[in-house]
């Protein structure tokens, strides 16, 4: 489904969240947003599922402006993961949280054991979710806010208090989702984590739009690292690497980096023994 912001601001009593905020995303795509704290990035999320109303401007989710429907409607449109786990488990058990979307919202029981699978969690099913560790919880409420079987799926850090491992866990529940066509929104400091996922991207500082558009369109702007730097965040890693190797574009994770770096070195070479054949001719 997509999605599309118009003119939007939000003010919180007299200070302004978000200003006049304009971006439109295509159904199915993986978007990141990211931004300093205080950027607005999270009242950004909660806009789009209906948690807030603008102040001024639209959020439209398809064909439908959210700001004249309740958010008990739009949570069949757009599901949203807190920053804090915690502020959503509410079962007595995994399982019972995992299945709450689908008995109560109408997400798909085929979601289920593929959510479950994905993130690990069958060994969990009749633990009592505050019984878990920090990681698990929050693994809990993505894979239950993921079997919703919303079209939009929205996620604030994701990763926060994620080992490599889980890491992956998410990575593989992102790619699944993608394949189904869900489009799913992550705001993320973890750059280096989510690049790899995303089609687009939409930068965040003091309210204001800094950056919306495709990921690879970003990185071969010759102001990246500005822009970058003005909403607070740091270049990422594979990105600085890209450069440092004077790779043709931007690449997102190490296969990536060995892979342009394989064939540079082979097109390095093969220049060079053609510089030697010509040299003995």
């Amino acid at each position: 489904m997509k999605v599309k912001y118009e003119n939007v601001s939000f003010n919180y009593s007299s200070t302004a969240a978000l200003k006049n905020i304009s971006c439109e995303f295509d159904s199915g795509k993986t978007i990141l947003v990211a931004g300093h704290n205080g950027s607005g990035k999270s009242t950004f999320l909660k806009l789009m599922n209906g948690i807030l109303k603008p102040t001024e401007g639209r959020v439209i989710l398809g064909e439908i402006a959210t700001d004249g429907k309740r958010t008990s409607e739009l949570a069949r449109l757009c599901a949203l993961s807190f920053q804090n786990p915690d502020d959503q488990l509410f079962a007595q058990s995994v399982k019972k949280e995992l299945r709450f979307g689908i008995d109560n919202i109408g997400g798909g029981d085929g979601l289920y054991d593929s959510i479950v699978d994905t993130l690990h969690l069958g060994g969990q099913l009749q633990s009592n979710p505050y019984a878990l560790v920090y990681a698990m919880r929050r693994l809990v409420v993505i894979g239950a806010t993921a079997a919703m079987g919303t079209p939009i799926l929205a996620l604030d850090e994701p990763t926060a208090g994620l080992s490599i491992r889980e890491k992956e866990y998410l990575g593989n529940l992102i790619s699944f989702l993608k394949a189904r066509g869900t489009t799913v929104v992550i705001v993320t400091h973890d750059l280096n984590f989510m690049l790899p996922y995303s089609d687009d991207m939409l930068l965040l500082s003091h309210g204001g739009v800094q950056f919306s558009g495709g990921r690879d369109e970003f990185f071969t702007r010759s102001d990246a690292r500005d822009l970058m730097k003005r909403s607070g965040i740091g270049y990422p890693m594979y990105a600085r690497i890209s450069s440092a190797l004077d790779l043709e574009k931007a690449a997102f994770d190490a296969d990536e980096i060995a892979e342009w770096a394989r064939k540079k070195r082979a097109g390095v070479t093969q220049r060079t023994n053609g510089q030697h054949q010509l040299e003995g001719a």
